[in-house]
């Protein structure tokens, strides 16, 4: 179970007997006085009470119309609300047997409110310190983790030339079944940090698969991958990227050109492309590949090796891979365009 989910559900269950508590001192309260059938009557009114204020509250909101509605919202929340669930529970009281007196209604309506809101509340002021605790669990996890070998296949190491760029090494890592990477991390400065799943990282990942895509010349990037194998037990491992090698030939890196888009021969980080699109009206964009698509989850890091245009009415005229070049202190910028037909 996920850390986070074990804290919040200690906190969930404190929360739950907190409440529980409250509510034995309460009834212990309504029953010294003889009324303790009114308090349960009131008690569990309370709850079809308060949902009956809150679409009062949202229908009122819905009647009103462009930017009135928030300020109607937040208008109603203070009056309309409070007025409705109090209204109705002092209804609920005086029909109870005994009945309940203005103030003891109110008190059960506000005890009630107090159940609800308290602990949304301190949720809230506890979620960064949760997430800090969890940092820490998960930290002290991975520093217990087993050491073993790099569990993955290196697939498909290949040499390309870039326009502007130069060389670029790119490599596949394909996992065995039945493992789950949890947190791949990269060298630098001598410190290792998070990368596989952030802008300007050299591997992208594709489910429990990377892909490298580095600038040939660049140091051979120092691994560590943190995963868990079918015991669900967490690993490590640590390893040095093989260097490049310079006697092999490289080749020359070139889209293929699609009806709508084009194909790479390798996957690559999402962030590296930025792609040109033109309209009939003669309206030109560069843009990241893609905006205006939906963003891809932490475990789909990598631009699809078919990428298609999801915009019909515009056509993919060009497209440029972009890569920092540490050893210039520049972006390097590859371009292509369409051949015209």
């Amino acid at each position: 179970m996920p850390v986070r989910e074990i804290i919040w559900g200690t906190l969930g269950l404190a929360a739950l007997l907190l409440i529980g508590l409250a509510l034995r001192a309460e009834r212990r309260h309504f029953t010294a006085r003889g009324k303790a059938g009114a308090w349960l009557w009131v008690r569990l009114a309370s709850l079809p009470v308060l949902l009956l204020a809150a679409g009062a509250v949202f229908l009122l909101a819905r009647a009103v119309s462009g930017p009135e509605a928030l300020a109607a919202f937040y208008l109603s929340m203070f009056t309309l609300g409070p007025l409705v669930y109090f209204g109705l529970l002092w209804l609920a009281g005086r029909m109870a047997t005994p009945a309940l007196s203005a103030g003891e209604s109110a008190s059960i309506g506000g005890s009630g409110l107090l159940m609800v809101l308290l602990p949304a509340l301190l949720a809230s002021m506890a979620s960064p310190w949760v997430y800090q605790l969890e940092l820490g669990a998960q930290q002290v996890q991975r520093d217990h983790a087993a050491e073993r070998p790099f569990p993955h296949r290196i697939q498909n190491r290949q040499h390309f030339l870039l326009p502007d760029i130069g060389e670029v090494l790119s490599e596949h890592w394909q996992a065995p079944p039945g493992i789950r990477v949890e947190r791949i991390e990269w060298e630098l400065g001598g410190q290792y940090l998070q990368t596989g799943d952030s802008t300007g990282s050299i591997v992208c990942r594709d489910g429990e698969d990377f892909h490298v895509f580095r600038v040939a010349a660049a140091p051979a990037p120092r691994w560590r991958m943190y995963w868990r194998d079918a015991a669900d037990a967490l690993q490590r491992s640590n390893w040095t990227e093989a260097p490049a090698d310079v006697a092999r030939p490289a080749i020359d890196l070139v889209p293929a050109w699609t009806a709508d888009g084009f194909s790479l021969p390798v996957r690559i980080p999402y962030h590296f492309v930025i792609v040109e699109r033109r309209w009939v009206s003669g309206k030109v964009q560069q843009s990241d590949a893609l905006d205006g698509q939906a963003h891809p989850s932490p475990s789909d890091t990598c631009l699809p090796q078919a990428y298609r245009n999801r915009d019909v009415e515009s056509v993919v005229t060009g497209m440029v891979i972009r890569m920092w070049l540490s050893s210039a202190h520049r972006m390097g910028l590859a371009a292509y365009a369409r051949p015209a037909e």
